[in-house]
């Protein structure tokens, strides 16, 4: 050694590895942890579940009510060949040739059956779905099911409810007890969630078709 020079001892740092408790903590934190996330994703999963069959249920419902606003609504029979000249919800003179329009089908219509599928507004009235002609499900127009296993819409169900309504200047009723005014409601049940439900008002106007 150089004169001059010294030689300084510098501590020694002790090497300490994880115990047994370290471990524990760890496991149980990461535990923890992990179940967390794994309700969080549930959650999440389950919402986004929820909120892609509101949409769907929401879409259904108006697509129902479109396809019955679509139809004619007047005082005859759509079949009738005075369907769109009555000026009355009678047979004879000005009136219908033979049939007077009803709330409800005419027998043997159906929604989804092209050969005697339902031709008027008022057909639609009490329609529920599942029914008879839809695979025992809900199903659009030409009978496709809509709410099969493993589908948003699996479970729910679909119904249309009509009901005279009064408007200002029009009465709900004319003079032979027929709606002037109908309030349509398209209502989408599925479980878990609240009834989707969609309305409008449909008026007659007489003769025309509408």
């Amino acid at each position: 050694m150089k004169p001059g020079w010294h030689c300084e001892r510098r501590p020694r740092r002790s090497t300490r590895g994880f115990t047994l408790i370290d471990v524990l903590v760890l496991i149980v934190l990461l535990g923890t942890v992990a179940g967390s996330l794994t309700v969080l994703f549930s959650r999440l999963a389950a919402q986004s579940s929820n909120t892609m069959r509101a949409r769907q249920s929401l879409a259904l419902a108006q697509s129902l009510l479109a396809e019955v606003r679509m139809m004619p609504f007047t005082y005859c029979d759509p079949q009738d060949a005075r369907a769109a000249l009555a000026t009355g919800a009678f047979v004879g003179g000005t009136g219908c040739a033979t049939t007077v329009d009803a709330m409800g089908p005419e027998p043997g219509e159906t929604r989804t059956n092209a050969a005697n599928r339902f031709d008027g507004l008022t057909d639609y009235q009490g329609l529920v779905m599942p029914g008879p002609g839809c695979a025992g499900g809900v199903c659009d127009i030409n009978g496709n099911l809509l709410n099969g296993p493993g589908t948003p819409l699996a479970g729910c169900s679909a119904r249309i409810t009509m009901a005279a309504q009064a408007l200002p200047g029009v009465a709900a009723l004319d003079g032979n007890g027929r709606p002037q005014a109908l309030r349509i409601v398209a209502t989408v049940t599925c479980p878990g969630q609240a009834d989707t439900m969609v309305e409008t008002v449909r008026v007659r106007h007489a003769p025309r078709r509408i």
